[in-house]
């Protein structure tokens, strides 16, 4: 039975150097073959314990960084597991203890093989044949470079978290705090009209939502770091974003701001983020995410009305077609809210914390 041993581990050793480089190294991770369905089954983990203890989003914010320490070990795991069944049949003929009889129980190859693995040397128990030494210098080999490239990648996840952040905070800032889009539209107009820097703005918010879904490409794990700050919410993000362009479309007056309904950066903000709610979708909610709670659409209007009324308190002309603007706002939010609340609901955030209440 040595030879089935040995079919197991190198199994066992493909799939974990296979799902290193689908997670590490190919820049469209959700193919991962264990780390998605680990992150998932993870977050469920966590959202079971969740209810049953008070400080719940204190408890979820720490899913993130125990997801990347639970992923790690399960690749060292099943490396030194693979290679332990690699060399259990050899344990007493190939593989040798020095000046005593040699063990050939299976905690003695794990043993062996996790000292290999971390290139400690090969300690008292020793390689006696070319192909046995050749695969101990493969793992020593292998362990080096998954220590390196596991080093790497935690740098690069805190990286792109702290990018994610930024942008975060900056949006909760320019909204005063509020999550309405209407807010930050209004100070990017604040002297009633809308100049290039309001341009300049938009498309600088289009570009972080693009640098922002290739992070969450490159490191699904991103998705799951849920902070216990509402404002740092993936959905929350998206949401004044889509806002914003749908405000513009259907609340500013076609004639006074013609330039900036009609620019690039409007249309390329609109782009940038259905885009990053597609994409993002598809990588990181499971199927039963679709299962969505509807929201009235009345909501949607006494947010839109609400939103009027503040743009023109600031002196900034709105559409004099009140009714028409609402029923666009509502089609268009018909286009890109789902997906948000998808997003929202998976992570456990109540919609209050991505849009509050008196907004919709």
């Amino acid at each position: 039975m040595g030879w089935l041993s040995q079919i197991l581990g190198t199994g066992l050793v493909v799939l974990a150097l296979a799902d290193i480089y689908m997670t590490v190294l190919y820049p469209r991770g959700e193919r991962g073959i264990l780390s998605v369905l680990l992150a998932r089954g993870l977050w469920q983990v966590f959202c079971f314990g969740a209810r049953f203890i008070r400080q719940r989003d204190r408890i979820l914010s720490y899913m993130g960084p125990t997801l990347l320490v639970v992923t790690i070990a399960v690749w060292i795991f099943l490396l030194i597991l693979g290679f332990a069944s690699i060399y259990w049949p050899a344990l007493g003929n190939e593989i040798q203890m020095e000046g005593k009889a040699t063990p050939t129980d299976f905690a003695t190859a794990i043993y062996y093989s996790g000292y290999s693995l971390v290139t400690l040397g090969t300690g008292d128990i020793t390689p006696r044949t070319s192909t046995y030494r050749l695969l101990m210098i493969l793992e020593s080999m292998l362990g080096f470079s998954v220590l390196t490239i596991n080093l790497t990648f935690l740098q690069s996840v805190y990286s792109q978290l702290m990018q994610r952040n930024i942008f975060a905070l900056s949006l909760h800032h320019r909204t005063g705090r509020t999550a309405d889009a209407a807010v930050m539209l209004a100070r990017m107009g604040s002297s009633g009209s809308f100049d290039s820097s309001t341009r300049q703005d938009l498309t600088d918010i289009a570009q972080n939502l693009l640098n922002l879904l290739e992070s969450n490409h490159s490191h699904p794990a991103l998705g799951y770091f849920r902070l216990q700050e509402n404002y740092y919410a993936l959905a929350r993000v998206i949401f004044v974003a889509m806002d914003t362009v749908t405000l513009i479309k259907s609340a500013l007056d076609e004639h006074s701001h013609h330039s900036l309904i009609a620019s690039a950066a409007v249309k390329n903000l609109e782009e940038s983020g259905m885009q990053f709610l597609a994409e993002l979708f598809e990588l990181f909610l499971p199927v039963n995410a679709t299962r969505l709670r509807m929201q009235s659409e009345q909501m949607w209007r006494s947010r839109y009305y609400k939103a009027i009324a503040h743009l023109a308190a600031q002196g900034i002309a709105t559409t004099s077609d009140v009714e028409a603007g609402a029923d666009l706002y509502v089609a268009l939010r018909r286009q890109w809210n789902p997906g948000i609340v998808a997003l929202a609901s998976y992570l456990e955030y109540e919609w209050s914390a991505i849009a509050p209440p008196d907004f919709g």
